[in-house]
């Protein structure tokens, strides 16, 4: 939630309304949001205040420059807008969306279904394999998504190919990715895009700041490790890996 000012008699007579304080945080938010912004076409701020329901070209810029804290319904236009997750740019707006989305939604019983991208992510060398990009849905029980800690709208489901996860992922695995977990917790599966290829594994954050992507299967002249440091150009996570299916 956005942190508001305290109580000040001035300004409680004033009619301007008070503003969010801008924390570190928000200005991190805005700092992510503005880089999705520059690599993405859309329309004038003006426009795309006006088509997203953000409010003015001076709103807009706001937002973009960490002048105004991003709230729920900004940060919902900005994502529907820019084509990408609210937990791209604000983990904690995506929290919240996700404990709203989770009171709404009904009975245990009821089913939500995920969609299937059409990307394979090697689960080897790191290969970029495209596949068929209108693929079945899958569904999963909503309180068995809450159980993960997913929000629907976080959650997609892709394919995997390789062995360099074997056992613990198979080739050929059905993973469902949460795109809202982007915050690396050591020894867990991530699908991210390092260098132009998407790849999941386990990743271990190091003290002197790289990352360490270390396959499951132990031979290492097929699967190296991989080291991602902070002069690595093109690097994006994408979601931590919660679940799997493939043959037995």
């Amino acid at each position: 939630m956005e942190t508001i000012t305290g109580h000040d008699p001035a300004a409680m007579n004033s009619a301007a309304p008070r503003k969010a304080t801008i924390t570190d945080e928000h200005r991190s938010e805005a700092k992510r949001l503005k880089a999705i912004w520059d690599r993405t076409q859309h329309p004038s701020q003006a426009a795309f205040g006006e088509k997203y329901e953000i409010g003015s070209q001076s709103a807009v810029g706001n937002f973009l420059n960490g002048l105004s804290a991003l709230s729920l319904k900004a940060a919902t236009g900005f994502a529907k807008g820019l084509g990408c997750d609210i937990a791209d740019f604000s983990p904690r707006l995506a929290k919240v969306a996700a404990e709203i989305s989770a009171m709404v939604q009904g009975d245990e019983d009821d089913f939500v279904h995920v969609s299937r991208v059409g990307v394979t992510f090697s689960n080897g060398r790191g290969k970029l394999v495209f596949t068929e990009p209108h693929k079945a849905r899958l569904a999963f029980r909503a309180d068995y998504l809450r159980k993960l800690g997913v929000s629907p709208s976080n959650a997609v489901i892709v394919d995997s190919d390789g062995e360099s996860n074997f056992p613990d992922i198979k080739d050929g695995a059905v993973l469902l990715v949460n795109r809202g977990a982007t915050q690396i917790l050591p020894g867990k599966f991530y699908a991210f895009r390092v260098d132009g290829e998407l790849i999941i594994k386990p990743l271990f954050p190091q003290k002197d700041g790289t990352i360490k992507a270390i396959p499951v299967n132990q031979d290492r002249e097929l699967y190296p490790e991989l080291t991602i440091g902070p002069d690595t150009q093109d690097f994006e996570m994408i979601g931590r890996v919660m679940w799997g299916a493939g043959a037995l």
